[in-house]
């Protein structure tokens, strides 16, 4: 038996590279061989997934976090494609968020990615590719703008700040001082979500609150950030994915023109992963948590639906699963196996997950050996 394993990383507990270890760890012996796949759909291990896939080199490069922190960001370089990969999260990832009045989403920013996309340019990049999951920003790009030269001015010709506090105030964006290499470079958005800049599925109402806006907050949130969007759709309309990363992908498509993809596809793509499927018996997959958001092109769905393609049955080892079992069954996935197996914290969960994964693939590949005798 040949089995694919590619599993998304579990945040705050494993990388996807350590949980395909795990899988191959248990499930290997000499009658079935595992091929790990280190996996990303635009989020965490975005960089690690393409680094992997095409043997390129893992550098990094001082920028600042949403909260104007300095960091180190870290980015991947294909040097036979000339092509640097970054993600948002390095610099505007939602776990550096605190719940404090200075992280709330009023104040904080997408400088940093800015920032990122200038290291690009200086590597010599003739192609960015942009993970764009796991961003704590709802600031519609504007912050990620400023950090490429762009300006904003009040109805006074006054400057303004870029933070989402100012959202309100900002009558005219002066894009002149956005430097020829970046206007030049390509510029490959890989997405982990379709969701619409406004509206119920939009990057205010479907995520503001795990970023940090109460529920009182979302309305007038909606109404700035839509207000704000107008300025940046004056030439264009807007489309799905525009609301990924709190609106980033919206900014960059319409002031860079940077495409959006589906950040899973373009990982599988890089990866060859439809042809090892194709050749393989079983596919293991998974994520922390599967939910109604992983239909919208998360690992799991992304993966299942390719192997569906090719009538391969999917597993997922999930952390946490809700959600209609039959919308999950629909995209391709066999079965879901969540892998705590008793009541625990949620801290406990991310400090044994190594053990559950472990103990949990132990007693699928027992099944599976039932069935196989």
């Amino acid at each position: 038996m040949k089995i694919i394993s590619a599993i998304d990383s579990m945040k705050g507990s494993l990388t996807s590279s350590e949980a395909n270890q795990i899988i191959k760890n248990t499930f290997e012996d000499g009658d079935i061989s595992v091929e790990p796949i280190t996996i990303a759909d635009g989020g965490e291990g975005t960089v690690q997934a393409f680094v992997s896939s095409r043997n390129g080199q893992l550098k990094s490069a001082l920028c600042h976090d949403l909260r104007g922190r300095e960091t180190e960001a870290q980015y991947g370089w294909l040097e036979d494609e000339k092509t640097v990969i970054l993600e948002s999260a390095q610099t505007c990832g939602i776990h550096f968020l605190d719940g404090m009045i200075h992280s709330h989403p009023r104040k904080t920013n997408s400088f940093g990615l800015g920032e990122q996309i200038m290291t690009a340019c200086k590597e010599g990049a003739k192609r960015v590719i942009i993970g764009l999951g796991g961003t704590g920003t709802i600031d519609c790009g504007i912050g990620m703008l400023a950090g490429l030269g762009v300006k904003f001015f009040d109805s006074e010709k006054n400057p303004v700040l870029p933070i989402p506090e100012n959202f309100r105030k900002i009558a005219r964006i002066s894009t002149i001082s956005i430097p020829d290499e970046v206007r030049n470079i390509e510029i490959i958005i890989a997405s982990d979500v379709q969701s619409t800049i406004t509206g119920e599925n939009g990057a205010v109402n479907m995520f503001g609150q795990q970023k940090g806006l109460s529920l009182e907050e979302l309305p007038e949130f909606e109404s700035d950030i839509d207000r704000f969007s107008q300025l940046l759709l004056v030439n264009s309309e807007s489309q799905f994915g525009d609301g990924a990363a709190g609106g980033i992908a919206l900014a960059l498509r319409t002031v860079l023109g940077a495409q959006i993809v589906s950040g899973i596809d373009l990982v599988i793509q890089y990866a060859d992963l439809e042809q090892k499927i194709k050749q393989s018996d079983l596919v293991i997959t998974g994520e922390g948590r599967m939910d109604a958001q992983s239909l919208q092109g998360k690992v799991p769905v992304g993966i299942a639906k390719l192997a569906k393609q090719h009538e391969i049955p999917v597993i997922a080892f999930v952390g946490e699963v809700s959600g209609d079992p039959i919308d999950f069954e629909k995209a391709g996935l066999s079965v879901i196996i969540p892998i705590v197996s008793q009541v625990s914290t949620l801290k406990d969960a991310l400090t044994n997950a190594k053990q559950n994964l472990m103990f949990t693939s132990m007693r699928v590949k027992q099944l599976l050996f039932l069935f196989k005798h």
